[in-house]
């Protein structure tokens, strides 16, 4: 009877598996044919789809390139593992995407299905996105405010991850020495001394970083109904949060006491993230969770750990794989600072160096596809489609940066282009690496724009510049520039690839 009754279980939940396959592939049925009008870029079957989503998997760029040569200023669609993608390209269905408000359009819901923050990040109570108003607006305003403590964790960050002799060429891992400089760079802004400089805090939010990448990308190899398993399976989001309380939470619950206490102002209040985020949430009715604060600390940091450390990692394989480029750099650098100092003012006027980090970062670029939304109301473009609502939308960004039409010679490496064209007459702002355009897209744009470019642009040409008067830097028996690896239309820095220095002479 037990074995009857054991059986009688096992055959209900095969149907019942079975019965939500069915249910699923009807819903996938239907989700296609909603976007039967857009062309699609390889197998077009519910089944047969998923080569396509697995050579994405692969050849994520080629696939969207495909679909820029097939179909040019046009939206096609592609499967992924989890979903139709459907991408536009051309100027005028890209700012189609500019111009689409939130509740039609949804950055922050495209935002949360990429890293599948539900699964990979730690939960808060109150997701208001209130990180946007702290970065636009008290971090902006404070760079130049701190930025003396910024270049002073980059010089004491760079002599604890990069150990020089004198004239001995040294060789470093370049990834991992500049995701410990970048946190602590960051981190001298959001916490302040001395937390910035704890190597568990710093390991926890390198951490967290990757595992959130790695996470989403893994969730993603598998069909929607199954992300909460899987999610549940291989992410540590609790454990994070507990290790980042013994950190921040007794900093957090002291300066609320004296938030409490004193209001807005009290003597030597630090200028940091969290004070900023307790300003900002003064207004808002109920408490501020310790907790949620934490997180608030914690997304800031996955922020600008990601995109900052990539982008500069990049740069550096491009000045070792060609050190001509130091020279002009080096001279700049050494001219204005030896004007202005080590400032936010030096920084901006450094147009050379802006032009060699956008340069750098156009032609390796991020991911084949940005600007992602998901649409909320059915939605129609310029060229007449109609995007179906909940569909996943984005840009070809990659393609519009290697444009010919926009970018000639685009598979060539100039790291005279921006500042070339800044030099001309009525161009001096929109080429800056901070201004999103049209065609200058890794940013984001119009009221999406990243709020945090401004800081992260500050740090990586303090960074470079350090670099640029303290080092020479090269790559082992003069080789090539280390090629990107990439994932599911995504790049990241060769992990491999080693970088050696040596201390320049004064």
């Amino acid at each position: 009877m037990t074995w009857l009754a054991s059986l009688d279980r096992a055959s209900l939940a095969i149907c019942g598996f079975l019965a939500l396959l069915t249910l699923k592939y009807v819903d996938a049925y239907r989700a296609r044919s909603k976007l039967d009008i857009i062309p699609t870029i390889g197998h077009n079957g519910i089944l047969s789809s998923y080569y396509t989503a697995w050579r994405y998997l692969f050849h994520g760029f080629d696939v969207v390139e495909e679909g820029c040569r097939k179909y040019p200023n046009r939206a096609f669609k592609f499967a992924t593992m989890d979903k139709w993608q459907v991408v536009v390209n051309g100027p005028k269905l890209v700012d189609d995407i500019r111009l689409a408000p939130e509740d039609v359009l949804s950055s922050q819901e495209a935002l949360d299905d990429a890293f599948k923050t539900i699964y990979t990040t730690p939960p808060m109570k109150d997701t208001t996105p209130y990180h946007i108003d702290i970065i636009r607006t008290p971090l902006t305003r404070n760079i130049g405010a701190r930025f003396a403590d910024i270049q002073d964790e980059i010089i004491a960050a760079f002599n604890d991850n990069i150990p020089i002799k004198e004239n001995e060429w040294v060789e470093i891992p370049a990834v991992k020495a500049i995701l410990n400089i970048v946190v602590r760079t960051s981190n001298r802004v959001f916490v302040g001394l001395p937390l910035c400089r704890d190597p568990d805090y710093c390991d926890l939010n390198i951490n967290i970083t990757l595992s959130v990448v790695i996470n989403a990308a893994l969730i993603g190899l598998f069909p929607k109904f199954l992300h909460p398993i899987v999610g549940h399976i291989f992410t540590q989001r609790k454990q994070y949060l507990r290790r980042a309380m013994k950190h921040l939470g007794p900093i957090i619950e002291e300066r609320l006491k004296m938030h409490q206490e004193y209001g807005r102002e009290w003597p030597d209040k630090p200028n940091d993230y969290i004070s900023w985020a307790i300003d900002i949430m003064e207004d808002v009715e109920g408490d501020r969770p310790v907790e949620d604060l934490t997180v608030r600390v914690l997304g800031a940091n996955f922020a600008a750990i990601h995109n900052t450390s990539m982008v500069f990692t990049h740069a550096l394989y491009r000045l070792a794989a060609n050190p001509h480029f130091a020279g002009p750099l080096r001279e700049e650098a050494e001219m204005i600072i030896g004007k202005d100092g080590w400032t936010k003012a030096a920084m901006v006027q450094m147009r050379l160096i802006d032009s060699f980090l956008k340069e750098s970062q156009r032609h390796v670029g991020f991911a084949a596809i940005g600007l992602h939304r998901v649409v909320k109301k059915d939605y129609k473009l310029s060229d007449g489609s109609l995007i179906p609502a909940g569909t996943h939308l984005g840009a070809a960004i990659y393609h519009t940066h290697h444009n010919e039409a926009i970018y000639p010679a685009a598979d060539d490496f100039r790291a005279t282009r921006f500042s070339d064209l800044r030099d001309q007459e009525g161009e001096g702002l929109k080429h800056h690496m901070a201004t999103p355009t049209l065609d200058w897209l890794n940013f984001g744009i119009g009221k999406h724009a990243c709020p945090g470019r401004f800081f992260a642009i500050i740090e990586l040409k303090a960074m470079l510049a350090h670099v640029l008067i303290n080092y020479d830097v090269k790559f082992k028996d003069d080789a090539g520039f280390p090629p990107p690896v990439c994932f599911a239309g995504a790049t990241a820095p060769n992990r491999d690839a080693k970088v050696m220095f040596r201390k320049r002479a004064v």
